[in-house]
């Protein structure tokens, strides 16, 4: 009997139609494009504040030390209440890293836009796109290359950098550029390292902007010109022996901070 009470009510849930979302949207979808459409604009908005809180933020860095700006005073310059910094940014150190984010994501999209049979023409993008993005405001990107750097472990950012580099490497050595016996992951991230260790000297007031370009360039092209096959690794030695030249003349520079003694 029992058996039987289970097989009957079974059979009677086979048959009646399911309630899906789908089903709803058959029944009105008038309203679900409406509800769709709120929530687009939602998201919009939400976006454009966002960006606002971190331009204002960048404006902010431009001339003043990160630990002097107050949380009120990014919301008043990006129009917003001080609550909606919290909700939509995060912390001073949150916010350092959302900075970052949206440059790596702004790199997405403009490595979408190139030829994809050239992956040295990428490495080097990721290079020149935010070397670009750093010394537009310099004062302000170097205070959130430090704190970046300083706590990169415990706040990620939502696109992992040497992946840009990873992925070029790995279509360099499927189409014969990069050796066989290269580990393509290893290179990238060595690239990376000498990105992220010349991106610090710059921070820290060791090389100019200039130079932080030269020094990340020169650090790719030492890496291709020891990975590359026979038949480009002269190309790629071209390329590094005048970034070693004006590296070595023209772009170091110290200018740490001014002592009593000193001034």
């Amino acid at each position: 009997m029992v058996e039987g009470q289970t097989g009957k009510t079974q059979s009677s849930k086979t048959a009646r139609p399911p309630r899906h979302t789908d089903a709803r949207i058959e029944r009105n979808p008038a309203k679900v494009r409406q509800t769709l459409a709120v929530g687009g604009l939602r998201d919009l908005n939400k976006a454009k504040r966002r960006d606002a809180i971190l331009d204002a933020a960048v404006t902010l860095l431009g001339t003043r030390d990160s630990n002097d700006i107050t949380t009120e005073e990014i919301a008043a310059l990006a129009g917003v209440s001080a609550a909606t910094v919290y909700n939509l940014v995060g912390t001073r150190n949150e916010l350092m890293y959302q900075l970052v984010g949206r440059i790596l994501t702004d790199l997405a999209e403009v490595l979408q836009s190139l030829d994809p049979s050239d992956p040295i023409a990428a490495a080097q993008l990721v290079i020149d796109h935010t070397v670009s993005a750093f010394v537009s405001n310099p004062n302000a990107y170097r205070q959130v290359v430090a704190v970046t750097q300083r706590a990169a472990a415990a706040h990620p950012t939502p696109v992992e950098p040497s992946s840009f580099q990873v992925a070029a490497m790995r279509q360099a050595q499927s189409m014969g550029i990069i050796r066989n016996d290269i580990d393509a992951s290893g290179l990238a991230r060595q690239i990376f390292l000498s990105y992220t260790g010349a991106a610090m000297l710059w921070s820290s007031g060791r090389l100019d902007d200039a130079g932080l370009l030269t020094a990340a360039r020169h650090g790719l092209f030492t890496a291709l010109a020891a990975a590359a096959t026979d038949d480009y690794r002269e190309k790629f030695l071209d390329r590094m022996r005048p970034l070693s030249k004006t590296l070595e003349k023209k772009a170091w520079r110290f200018n740490g901070p001014t002592t009593a003694s000193s001034s």
